[in-house]
């Protein structure tokens, strides 16, 4: 029979056992010293660089969200957030180097409505686990969409636009930044929830899209607020309604979707953090305390809103069960519309 070392043999006492495997100052010093030091570790976090994977490109809505609370949370830490931007593939590629990244808590995601949850049902297949391999964290701000048409198309509201296109069906085109992106999926929700029968446009990106709809290539879009509304204020979009449950007070005129007559199609996408699945949960309630703090502070608040962005921080237990809801609310409407990525 083999021998191990875990047995003691039979003339020791428990006692004695227990002091042999006990005693050793060596190995004593040795233990409270790797207790210590990660001690230490867990309390001096963050103690170089946070990389900050966006998934969009510099520019784009997400990141000036990045760009905005990335430096407060940054003179908070007394350490510098390295915006890393990875646009493409519906934001499956920055989501999969967030989940792939050690789980030090020196690699963040940035989640979006689009790219976190909506990636999820248009896609046929994504390189992670989309409910095993993040960790939710904390979420930023919230924003509405604008519905907004070409100054030459023949309508000044909603209602005016849903009858006109009643009267021509598929003959009115609308953008979007892609087959299965957010602002494909929600224009069919308003597309569904209206009954019209518009034709779908899809671009590589946003300003594309939103380029052709002020040279008059497209009739239609319901896209950004913060990219779109310049364009409304310069006169080269007509701006029909909002999405979010109370007007902006960037554009005060503009309708909510719910005074324009369309209440289902009230919607508002959110920005928020994750990351890597593993990460520690003191670095992860770390994380969410200054990620949270920092867009409460009344500069970051004004700089979002100046975006048309809304802070919103809530606790990270909301933030997580908002991920799921939306998981859920969102593939339905995705199924329903048989909405597919390109």
């Amino acid at each position: 029979m083999s021998s191990s070392s875990a047995v003691a043999p039979s003339h020791w006492s428990q006692g004695s056992f227990m002091r042999k495997i006990v005693v050793g100052p060596k190995s004593v010093f040795l233990i409270l010293s790797c207790t210590a030091a990660l001690h230490a570790a867990h309390a001096a976090y963050p103690e170089k660089p946070v990389r900050w994977v966006i998934p969009g490109a510099p520019g784009g809505s997400v990141d000036s969200v990045a760009r905005i609370v990335g430096p407060a949370v940054a003179a908070r830490w007394g350490q510098p957030i390295i915006i890393d931007n990875r646009p493409g593939a519906t934001g499956t590629i920055a989501n999969d180097a967030t989940a792939k990244a050690l789980p030090d808590g020196y690699t963040l995601g940035q989640a979006s409505m689009s790219t976190y949850v909506m990636a999820n049902h248009v896609l046929p297949r994504v390189p992670y686990k989309p409910k095993e391999d993040f960790v939710n964290i904390a979420k930023l701000c919230t924003s509405p969409y604008l519905l907004a048409v070409n100054p030459n198309l023949p309508v000044k509201s909603v209602a005016e636009l849903v009858a006109y296109a009643k009267s021509r069906p598929n003959e009115v085109f609308y953008g979007s930044s892609g087959n299965g992106s957010a602002l494909h999926v929600v224009t069919e929700l308003f597309r569904s929830s209206t009954g019209v029968n518009i034709t779908h446009v899809p671009y590589k990106s946003v300003p594309a899209s939103e380029m052709d709809l002020i040279g008059g290539q497209i009739h239609m879009m319901i896209g950004n607020f913060a990219s779109m509304q310049p364009h409304v204020q310069s006169g080269k979009l007509r701006a029909l309604a909002i999405t979010s449950p109370k007007r902006s007070p960037l554009m005060p005129t503009v309708p909510t979707m719910a005074e324009a007559g369309v209440p289902a199609a009230e919607i508002t996408t959110w920005v928020g953090v994750m990351a890597p699945a593993k990460l520690p949960a003191e670095f992860a309630t770390r994380v969410h305390a200054e990620f949270s703090a920092a867009v409460r502070d009344p500069k970051v608040i004004k700089q979002l809103a100046d975006i048309g962005c809304e802070a919103d921080p809530i606790t990270m237990e909301a933030f997580d069960r908002l991920v799921k809801s939306d998981n859920e609310k969102w593939g339905a409407v995705i199924k329903q519309n048989n909405i597919k990525a390109d």
